[in-house]
């Protein structure tokens, strides 16, 4: 499908102005230019209730964590509501709950639910499995203080968008076999899944399309630990644990979960795989391909009036599944 006439004109845009790309500006000064870009999130709906709150819960390695967390509360919204989890996007490097903000707003508002959106410590000063660990965390806090928080935790789903699919895959990898959370949906937008960078969609979209190969080599190599490496070393995929390559993991009694992916992206592929993958391990799977669409237009909806329509379906298909 030909590309949506708005992406033509970003990528317009992008060709005339050549911004440096994120890897390019360094780990600081990309956070600031991400963090400039709210005129193109779009304005969020009115809400009941937003909190800024700080949880306390135990990883799996046992160690005591406190993680702050955005709650977000439609208007109209009764107490024992279902709980969606949310875990931005911005390569595990960039973004945070302000970026998130409108995303969030639309995704409660969408779905009829409680939103809590996570502000997880990024890397490179939190390398993987730093990231991972405050997701299930906050998860955990959250299921365990449902009744104060006015909301139903086995009504309880995880989102994602970017790298934040990544982190919602490994949170609900993690919560088969944690007592303390039941994780009923898990919605994975456009998601990051494996360092291997040599699917079609990275050959066809390597440049010119917003997201490139580089820098998402750039992301991983900051996750993993490596971020004074310009590159990703390929060769050391093979050492990456499953719960950040999701290639490798065991998707066996991983709730029903829905893919979404864009057309234009170098993510494309591996998402499609990954839902191929879950539904040979017999997960419930539904996929979702904006055939006409660049990386990141929920994220960025006020530029790209698709992002807006495609959360609204998000958000009722969400509703749905947690009855």
């Amino acid at each position: 499908m030909t590309l949506h006439p708005q992406a033509q004109t970003f990528l317009a845009w992008l060709r005339e102005a050549q911004p440096p790309r994120w890897e390019q500006l360094g780990v600081e000064k990309a956070r600031r230019g991400f963090s400039a870009l709210v005129d193109s999130f779009g304005d969020g709906p009115e809400m009941q209730a937003i909190e800024d709150r700080l949880v306390e819960e135990t990883t799996g390695e046992g160690q005591r964590l406190s993680v702050p967390v955005r709650v977000y509360r439609p208007l109209g919204l009764s107490n024992e509501a279902p709980v969606v989890m949310f875990f931005h996007g911005g390569g595990w490097v960039l973004g945070d709950v302000e970026s998130h903000d409108t995303t969030c707003r639309r995704l409660a508002e969408a779905s009829r639910a409680v939103v809590v959106s996570v502000d997880y410590r990024l890397s490179p000063e939190s390398p993987f499995p730093g990231p991972v660990w405050d997701c299930l965390v906050a998860t955990k806090a959250i299921s365990n203080m449902a009744g104060a928080l006015g909301v139903d935790a086995n009504r309880l789903a995880v989102m994602g968008d970017s790298a934040g699919g990544n982190l919602a895959a490994a949170v609900t990898l993690l919560a088969k076999d944690d007592p303390d959370v039941s994780v009923k949906y898990a919605v994975l937008v456009y998601p990051v899944v494996t360092p291997a960078f040599d699917s079609g969609s990275y050959r066809e979209f390597e440049f010119g399309f917003g997201l490139t190969k580089q820098t998402m080599q750039w992301f991983w190599a900051n996750y993993l630990g490596r971020e004074g490496a310009d590159l990703f070393d390929v060769d050391a995929c093979q050492n990456v644990e499953p719960l950040a390559d999701l290639m490798k993991a065991d998707f066996r009694g991983f709730p029903a979960t829905h893919v979404l992916v864009a057309g234009y992206d170098v993510l494309r592929d591996e998402g499609l795989t990954l839902a191929d993958r879950l539904e040979a391990s017999g997960v419930s799977v539904s996929r979702e391909t904006a055939s006409d669409m660049l990386h990141g237009f929920i994220h960025f909806a006020g530029r790209f009036e698709t992002g807006v329509t495609t959360m609204r379906s998000l958000g009722r298909r969400i509703a749905d599944q947690l009855v």
